[in-house]
């Protein structure tokens, strides 16, 4: 008798957080109200309430819910790599696909995170978005150090700054692309992307050993007997 009220009750919360994330997607969490996200629900607002206790909790259930699925697809494709470069492209097409599948999900995280404080949200650092954030930054955080600790990749690689270099310049070329509604294309992208940065992250070989001084006399004083044996001639 009580699975029917719990089925409904998990259908009805679906509903709720897929309307949700509708609205706002389209519209800054500051902007966003209660009332239009229970009307695309079909539900009265106080429903609302009965699932989550505040506008604020509900947006952050919507973020749970993308991260979460995310993380998932990640996960277990992630555990099958071991090269930095192949983990590099993995987890740059993914990302990049995010914006290709759902450009409106991609807009509304860069735009909360830029700019939650200024439209009367929450500061983003210690935000629920800055964590689930972190916790998604995590793959290229271990790729990056797995491959200083192989000597892949150069041995002095401040990793935290090259993880927010990836992220940062990922979000500056997918907001160039959909702001002139450009495709995104996220396996050749990722295969250019990871190839520029591998360029310059990448292992160097050591320097040949500079010759000792005397090395250099004895060299260039062997230099002028030739060429003075051969003026003799």
């Amino acid at each position: 008798m009580t699975a029917l009220p719990r089925r409904r009750k998990a259908v009805r919360r679906a509903e709720i957080l897929a309307a949700a994330r509708e609205v706002f997607v389209a519209k800054h969490f500051a902007d966003a109200s209660v009332a239009e996200i229970a009307a695309r629900a079909d539900c009265v607002e106080g429903t609302i309430y009965t699932y989550f206790r505040s506008k604020r909790e509900l947006f952050e259930s919507v973020l749970t819910e993308i991260y979460d699925a995310l993380i998932a697809d990640i996960e277990p494709r992630f555990a099958a790599l071991d090269d930095t470069g192949d983990r590099l492209r993995f987890l740059i097409a993914r990302h990049l696909q995010i914006a290709a599948d759902d450009p409106g999900v991609s807009t509304m995280l860069g735009r909360e995170a830029r700019g939650g404080e200024g439209r009367g949200g929450e500061p983003y650092f210690g935000s629920k978005l800055h964590a689930l954030n972190r916790r998604y930054a995590r793959f290229l955080t271990r790729t990056l150090a797995d491959g200083v600790a192989r000597g892949e990749l150069r041995a002095d690689l401040d990793v935290a700054l090259a993880r927010d270099m990836v992220f940062g310049g990922l979000e500056h070329r997918v907001r160039d692309l959909l702001g002139r509604g450009r495709r995104i294309e996220p396996a050749r992208m990722a295969r250019e992307f990871a190839a520029s940065l591998l360029g310059g992250f990448g292992a160097r070989p050591a320097p040949a050993a500079e010759a000792a001084p005397l090395d250099r006399i004895e060299a260039r004083l062997a230099r002028l007997e030739g060429e003075l044996r051969s003026r003799a001639r």
